[in-house]
């Protein structure tokens, strides 16, 4: 409160490295995503939507190719941060850390759409997060169906209302473009 500082009991130093980077570091990946704690999402995503994913490492790809990689990558970061935020006890809400969790979760579920996704898709990627993080975080196995319950019903609701915006949006541009033609 005075501004002072206290030597601490243990002196360590945080290198800012992370769990991911650690990872990648060791496994002399040029991206977190390359690595074993995402490819098995990531194939899980590219099996389920017949959309491919390229290696940070591969150079020149294409514009719609670098799309493609940039929505996988929300899609399996994102459901991760939301089934441990759920493992954790954190559910979506309208305010606070509940608000935060739940735009992660709707940001996974817009770009899932951009894979294909009309419906809930984010719960189909929860057996495979929790086959590779289940040893390590036995809250993900302990709260499987908790989790999955969650994040459909959040997913749903949220595919619903994006629908409904979607189809207002579409009914104003057709009114907007007749407009301009008279």
């Amino acid at each position: 409160a005075d501004g002072s500082l206290e030597k601490l009991p243990a002196k360590h130093v945080d290198t800012g490295m992370g769990f991911e980077r650690l990872c990648m570091a060791l496994q002399g990946k040029t991206s977190n995503y390359d690595t074993d704690v995402f490819m098995p999402l990531i194939e899980k995503v590219e099996k389920i939507t017949g959309f491919k994913y390229t290696s940070n490492e591969v150079k020149n790809i294409s514009e719609t190719q670098n799309k493609t990689n940039i929505a996988i990558r929300v899609v399996v970061d994102h459901v991760r941060a939301v089934a441990f935020a759920i493992a954790d006890g954190q559910l979506p809400s309208n305010t606070g850390a509940g608000y935060v969790i739940r735009r992660i979760l709707r940001r996974a579920s817009r770009y899932a759409r951009k894979l294909g996704q009309k419906q809930a898709f984010l719960v189909k990627l929860l057996p495979t997060l929790i086959d590779l993080m289940g040893e390590a975080y036995p809250e993900l196995v302990a709260r499987q169906s908790f989790i999955a319950n969650v994040i459909a019903t959040e997913e749903e609701r949220f595919l619903k209302t994006l629908d409904v915006g979607l189809g207002l949006f579409d009914k104003l541009a057709i009114a907007v473009k007749a407009d301009s033609k008279t």
